[in-house]
């Protein structure tokens, strides 16, 4: 898939899905989306990756069916106004006010990449080997979906009488909602594989308080050793919170090199190298 058409994909994708409502299944959307671009050679990992934010936007929603169906999320109409021809007053439709969306997540990867530099790293007086954000990676052989984080600092964190440096390799998981953050915590739990510190992040609300969801979230974090991150604003550093701290792990090193060699950029990989020469 042409990163650089990859807007252009998903408008079409979500043009494929009838306009009414009705569900289709994604194999009948993805064949619609192959026959739409037949010079692009798509995998069904491209499929998902450009499904997953017209979901999380609100555009599209997930159901059942053979091979799982997908269907759009109908815009609220708004009320009529005005008088009809025959001189009566109209029949007022009720609405309900449609919900202030939330931002989509590729939205939050720059914002939040900057925010770790400036605050994280700085905060845990950390040596930056590579800050990257590793959502998108096209047709790249990864492993599979959920061996992709959002983004992934690889650092050196060194301590004033411990002896020794620790090398680490850092991910987060991005999520725009509190909805769709519960199926964070199981892509944040499967990069335990290759990371030895892992975090999901998603915006703060005060209706968290008594929420069922966020305690399940929560928990489940713990239950995974993952850390939790919340924020008000993503751009400020300021407004984040840590609700449950990253357990660090013994991840096995071929794996963790693996990991650095299929998604971590030329540039990342030489400052590797040479950090240890």
């Amino acid at each position: 898939m042409n990163p650089e058409r990859r807007n252009d994909y998903k408008e079409k994708l979500y043009e494929l899905v009838p306009e009414d409502g009705r569900p289709v299944s994604n194999k009948e959307v993805r064949a619609r989306l192959a026959d739409a671009f037949p010079e692009e050679n798509f995998i069904q990992d491209d499929y998902w990756d450009l499904r997953r934010p017209l979901i999380e936007d609100g555009r599209l929603a997930m159901g059942r069916g053979y091979s799982g169906t997908v269907r759009r999320v109908p815009s609220v109409v708004p009320l009529t106004t005005g008088t009809a021809p025959d001189g009566n007053a109209p029949t007022v439709l009720q609405t309900t006010p449609q919900a202030q969306q939330p931002p989509s997540e590729a939205s939050l990867y720059e914002p939040f990449q900057k925010a770790i530099q400036t605050g994280y790293v700085q905060q845990n007086n950390l040596e930056t080997l590579a800050c990257e954000i590793t959502a998108f990676q096209g047709r790249r052989n990864t492993g599979g979906l959920y061996t992709r984080p959002d983004l992934t600092l690889i650092v050196i964190q060194t301590f004033v009488y411990y002896p020794g440096k620790n090398f680490e390799v850092i991910t987060f998981e991005l999520k725009p909602s509190i909805e769709t953050a519960l199926a964070g915590v199981y892509e944040a739990a499967a990069h335990s594989a290759f990371a030895h510190r892992s975090y999901l992040a998603f915006p703060d609300s005060d209706e968290y308080e008594d929420s069922p969801l966020f305690d399940r979230i929560r928990d489940e974090c713990e239950r995974f050793e993952l850390g939790l991150i919340l924020f008000k604003d993503v751009n400020d550093w300021d407004s984040y919170s840590f609700e449950v701290s990253a357990g660090r792990r013994d991840a096995d090193a071929e794996t963790v090199d693996d990991f650095i060699k299929d998604q971590i950029s030329e540039k990342g990989k030489e400052n590797i190298q040479r950090r240890f020469k």
